[in-house]
Parts: C-alpha cells; sequence; structure tokens
C-alpha cells in the first residue's frame, strides 16, 4: 500500500507543470489537540510536488524529495485540504516545486520542495 492511499490523498489533476491533489479530513489524522498534524500537511503538499514534476520528467529513472521547507500558517481542524503545486524551475536534475495547502479559501501552509532528478 503506497502512503497515499494509507492516508487517502487523492489526486484530482496532474500535467501542465501543475499538480492539485485533496486529502478529506479524518480524526486519525489529527494531533491530540485536535489539529490535522504537521507532518500530515508536509506529507501532502511534498505529494502535490511530486505529481506536478512526475509528467515532466518521464524519461528519468526516477525522482526524490531533496529539501523541503513548509511553512504552517492556519490549524486545519475537521475540514478537507487541497494542495496546489506548480513547478517554478526544472533543470536536468534538480526541480523547484511551489506548494499551496488549502481549506476553501484559508491558504494553510505554503512548501518549497525541491526535488532530485535520477537521470
Amino acid at each position: 500500500m503506497r502512503i497515499y492511499d494509507f492516508l487517502g490523498i487523492r489526486v484530482d489533476s496532474a500535467g501542465g507543470r501543475k499538480a492539485r491533489l485533496r486529502l478529506p479530513w479524518r480524526p486519525e489524522l489529527t494531533q491530540p489537540l485536535g489539529y490535522v498534524h504537521g507532518g500530515i500537511i508536509a506529507t501532502l503538499a511534498d505529494a502535490a510536488a511530486g505529481w506536478a514534476l512526475f509528467p515532466e520528467v518521464e524519461r528519468a529513472e526516477g525522482c526524490t524529495t531533496l529539501q523541503m521547507q513548509v511553512n504552517f500558517l492556519a490549524p486545519v481542524v475537521k475540514t478537507d485540504m487541497v494542495a496546489v503545486a506548480k513547478i517554478v524551475r526544472l533543470g536536468r536534475t534538480t526541480a523547484l516545486m511551489d506548494v499551496e495547502v488549502k481549506t476553501g479559501r484559508t491558504l494553510c501552509a505554503k512548501a518549497l520542495v525541491t526535488y532530485h532528478i535520477k537521470r
């Protein structure tokens, strides 16, 4: 079972140097105070970055996260999250993606994700 399946992450769209992923709220995703755990939000952002990149590097042997910075801006409580990722720069062996995680109109997290592309 992949981590996306385990968490319930769904790919709404991917292609054209961007991706949109959704994660329905479940109580199992929360920390003791009832907020969605920051690691879950970061995982959603990382997954969205990957899905924005994957269609652009089909001939590569694979890609993996090199670095990720996440700024948590608002708590997520009992609501679904949507992550939208866009490629900022695509080089031969590295790529940089910008990701926003929202609940409705509220920006909950902003991430900058760097991937290594194995060629």
